[in-house]
């Protein structure tokens, strides 16, 4: 559980908010460098998710994947799919201690006989980055140090737990430029996985504003910290992303 533009044109359409969570909302919509590659902070795997979103009847099915991706890069890909089509979004990524620091980020939604396509690429060296999008001007903007994405950032959240940390605070790039996103771990809690009850940490997104937008992440540590629910809030319902077997 990505619409790149000049600011002026995106405040015209749509509050200044992070679209986090990004596959939580669109999946709904199908149910209508210093890396080190041989050690990195999370290893590579692949699991399984199933989505309940609010106001429909049925599960999508969704993926998550870490591997690496040459150069001292790693791929994080995540894929959810029914009848009506899918939607991947990749991230391309060079680890910096617990930080998963972006260098590419893509999201594609294919279904109905529309393709839908948008793209994030940031410039290691400078701290460029450029957004693009079909019928869209490009957007640049500076990223001002290290940031990821809304995709690769639970592995930074999964790492720094693992070291022991309980409030976090990452830089975080979209198609409009980096916010400063907070994390708290708010206590234990258990949460059911194939019919198991697993021990998991409750983390919470800490937000200044009244949006009523609320996310939540748990993840388990006895099973080295892996992602198990991520649920967020939104005006329209309660959407959650449940892992179907621990890997």
């Amino acid at each position: 559980m990505v619409n790149p533009c000049p600011p002026k044109a995106c405040a015209s359409t749509q509050p200044r908010e992070r679209r986090g969570w990004r596959l939580l909302l669109a999946a709904a919509l199908l149910l209508s460098t210093p890396a080190f590659a041989a050690d990195p902070p999370v290893a590579a795997f692949k699991t399984e998710y199933r989505l309940k979103a609010a106001g429909f009847p049925f599960t999508v099915g969704a993926t998550r994947s870490l591997t690496p991706a040459g150069d001292g890069t790693w791929k994080m890909e995540v894929l959810a799919s029914n009848f009506l089509g899918e939607i991947r979004e990749t991230s391309v990524f060079a680890w910096d201690g617990c930080v998963p620091v972006t260098r590419y980020y893509g999201y594609r939604r294919a279904g109905l006989g529309r393709v839908k396509t948008a793209e994030l690429r940031i410039d290691p060296g400078n701290g460029k980055a450029i957004s693009e999008r079909s019928k869209h001007e490009p957007y640049h903007y500076d990223t001002e140090g290290n940031a990821t994405d809304d995709i690769a950032l639970p592995l930074a959240l999964q790492c720094m737990l693992l070291k022991g940390e309980r409030a976090m605070t990452l830089a975080v790039a979209d198609e409009r430029g980096v916010e400063k996103q907070r994390y708290q771990v708010e206590g234990k809690e258990s949460v059911e996985i194939d019919g198991d009850s697993v021990a998991a940490i409750k983390v919470r997104r800490v937000r200044d504003d009244d949006s009523g937008r609320q996310t939540w992440l748990w993840f388990a540590p006895d099973h080295d910290f892996t992602l198990v629910q991520l649920v967020q809030r939104n005006d329209d319902g309660r959407h959650v992303l449940t892992l179907e077997n621990l890997p």
